[in-house]
């Protein structure tokens, strides 16, 4: 991000103002066009914000609104990631939660970006659209702290299929008595279906790979024989 000196009378050095962050965007130069429209935060946990704006929708992420906000957000210490939905006008930003406030970033957005502020969205009605990018915001947040927790050994793909093999062992031990559990081999199939369904790429890849090692091995006993 520039920053720039300034000289008092005599001469002598000043340190930049800390509020450079906000009162310099990305186009510094060249004053946003002010819109009458706050720019809404939608979800919220730390390391990952949720925004959405009319003016973004249907936009062309290169064009100059998109452009100046995203600048706006890269521009600041501790910004790691910018992704764009036209369809439903909506940006996920992620970022440091050590080195950045979420209040900062998006007030420093929404002034470069010419939105008047930034609003709480506070809408109890969500069409089928905003439900389900509702519901994965919340499964994307507990899946990264689960990533965080092991160490970036395991997530949600392998926990929730261990969680129901351990489940359909407990069933079976505890077999009539088992009170609300699941019977053992529906939970077993479940954790069956769960791994493969998260896996299916690894798992064709190695079907994949399997048929391919059957093949030249077929190729190689027809030239020997």
């Amino acid at each position: 991000m520039r920053t720039h000196s300034r000289t008092d009378t005599q001469g002598s050095p000043v340190e930049p103002d800390k509020t450079d962050i906000v009162s310099h965007g990305a186009f510094e130069n060249e004053p946003p066009e002010h819109l009458d429209e706050a720019l809404r935060l939608v979800h919220h946990h730390a390391g990952y914000v949720r925004i959405r704006a009319g003016a973004f929708l249907h936009q062309d992420a290169a064009g100059p609104l998109l452009t100046a906000a995203r600048s706006a957000a890269e521009a600041v210490p501790g910004f790691r990631s910018w992704s764009f939905n036209p369809k439903t006008g909506s940006v996920v930003i992620e970022y440091d939660p050590a080195k950045l406030e979420a209040d900062d970033l998006l007030k420093h957005v929404a002034k470069c970006a010419g939105f008047r502020g930034v609003e709480v969205a506070t809408r109890t009605k969500m069409n089928r659209q905003e439900v389900v990018s509702r519901f994965l915001d919340t499964m994307e947040g507990i899946n990264r702290g689960f990533d965080q927790l092991t160490g970036g050994r395991a997530d949600l793909r392998e926990l929730t299929p261990v969680a129901l093999a351990a489940v359909s062992i407990v069933s079976f031990i505890l077999n009539q008595n088992r009170g609300r559990l699941p019977e053992w081999s529906s939970a077993l199939y479940h954790s069956y279906r769960v791994f493969m369904h998260w896996h299916r790429p690894e798992v064709r890849t190695r079907e994949r790979i399997g048929r391919q090692e059957d093949e030249r091995a077929a190729s190689a006993e027809k030239i020997l024989d």
